[in-house]
C-alpha cells in the first residue's frame, strides 16, 4: 500500500518506553555551497524520564567550517497534534506537512529556520519492501525525497533567503538505534540537474551480519534504478575510503554503479546518540560532500565494462554511524547542548 507523506509522517511513540522516533530534513543551498540538517526527535528510554530534543547543524562548503546544538526539553514541551493533518511541536520549533521552522542555541552562535515545501505525493522507495513488513528494531520512510524548500535561514544576524532549495525529510523510528550506517545522498547533478542518488548501508550490530546496502538512481527525468533485490542487497558495498570519504558500488545484472563521496573533514559535525537501551553512538555528518556517480553496462557477464553515465555532484551529504568516534570529529556529548 502507498502511503501518502502525511500518513507517513504521523507518530508511532504513544507513551511507551524503550522507544525513538527522528524527523530530519537535509536542506541544501547549491548557489552559496551551504546547506542544512534540521532533526526533530523524541526519546524514550526504558526507565527514566522520556525527553523531546531539536538538534540543528548549518554547514558551509566555502570556508569548511560547520555551526551544530541542540535544543533538550522534557517530554511535556513536545506536542504532536496537528489539525490538518500532520504535525510535531517542541518548544517553540514545529514541523507539519509542507513546514518548519525553529531556533536553536549552539554555543553561543544562533541557528533559526523558517521553511515551507511541496510535500511529495506518495512516500519514496529506496530499498526493498519486505523490509517494511518484516519485525525491525529500525524502521525509516523516505517521507519527502528531492522535494523544494523556500524561506530563510540564519546564523547569528546573517539571514539567507531560500528559493527552490533541494532537499529532503525522513521519518525515523523504532527500539534499537542500528550500530552502523553509512549514508549518501545528492539530490542535484551538474550533467543533469533532475538526476539524484542515495545510497545507504546498515547493520543492526557493527561487525556482524547481514549488512543491508541499497543505492537508488534517478539518472534522468524517467530512467531509475534500484540497486537492492535479492541477493544485490547483500553484495552492496559503501565502504569508509578515507577521511571523510565513501564509496558504494553495486551491480543489477548488465548494469554496475560506482559513487564516490567526499567532504573536508573539517566540515564534519558531530553528535552522539543513546540507543534506548542505554550504549552511545557515535554520528558524524557532512552535508557539503561532493559525489561522483558512474554508470557502466555490459552485453554478458563475461563481457567488459562500457562506461554509460558520469554525474558529478557538486553538493551532497554524507553521514557515518558507528559505536567508535571518528579521529578529528569533536561530537556534542548527549546530554549537553553544544561541543
Amino acid at each position: 500500500m502507498m502511503l501518502s507523506s502525511n500518513e507517513a509522517n504521523q507518530p508511532r511513540w504513544h507513551g511507551q518506553p524503550g522507544f525513538f522516533e527522528i524527523w530530519f530534513l537535509v536542506v541544501f543551498d547549491p548557489a552559496r555551497r551551504r546547506a542544512w540538517w534540521l532533526r526533530y526527535t523524541t526519546f524514550a528510554p526504558p526507565i527514566g524520564p522520556p525527553r523531546a530534543t531539536v538538534w540543528a547543524a548549518a554547514f558551509d562548503a566555502t570556508t569548511q567550517h560547520a555551526v551544530a546544538g541542540k535544543l533538550i526539553v522534557p517530554i511535556d514541551r513536545f506536542d504532536a497534534g496537528a489539525r490538518d493533518g500532520f504535525g510535531v511541536r517542541i518548544d517553540t520549533a514545529t514541523l507539519g506537512h509542507g513546514m518548519c521552522r525553529g531556533e536553536v542555541d549552539a554555543g553561543g552562535h544562533r541557528l533559526a529556520w523558517n521553511l515551507t515545501f511541496t510535500p511529495a505525493a506518495t512516500v519514496a522507495h529506496r530499498g526493498p519492501r519486505w523490509l517494511d513488513r518484516v519485525p525491525s528494531p529500525t524502521h525509516v520512510a523516505h517521507v519527502n525525497s528531492e522535494i523544494l524548500f523556500d524561506g530563510r535561514t540564519a546564523v547569528d544576524e546573517e539571514q539567507t533567503s531560500l528559493r527552490g532549495a533541494p532537499g529532503l525529510q525522513k521519518h525515523i523510528w523504532g527500539t534499537r538505534r542500528v550500530e552502523e550506517l553509512f549514508w549518501i545522498y545528492c539530490p542535484r547533478f551538474l550533467e543533469a540537474p533532475d538526476a539524484a542518488f542515495e545510497a545507504s548501508s546498515v547493520r543492526v550490530r557493527a561487525g556482524r551480519p547481514p549488512r543491508l546496502t541499497s543505492l537508488w538512481l534517478r539518472a534522468n527525468g524517467h530512467e531509475e534504478y534500484g540497486w537492492w533485490g535479492l541477493p544485490g542487497i547483500l553484495r552492496n558495498r559503501i565502504v569508509v575510503t578515507g577521511a571523510g570519504r565513501l564509496r558504494a558500488e553495486g551491480t543489477l545484472g548488465g548494469t554496475r554503479i560506482i559513487a564516490e563521496a567526499a567532504c573536508d573533514p573539517r566540515s564534519l559535525v558531530g553528535y552522539v546518540y543513546r540507543d534506548p537501551l542505554g550504549k552511545d553512538l557515535f554520528v558524524a555528518q557532512s552535508d557539503v560532500a561532493t559525489c561522483t556517480v558512474e554508470v557502466a553496462t555490459r552485453r554478458h557477464r563475461f563481457a567488459p565494462w562500457q562506461p554509460r553515465t558520469r554525474l558529478t555532484g557538486p553538493l551532497a551529504a554524507v553521514e557515518f554511524h558507528q559505536p567508535i568516534p571518528l579521529p578529528g570529529v569533536r561530537y556534542v556529548p548527549w546530554d549537553a547542548t553544544s561541543v
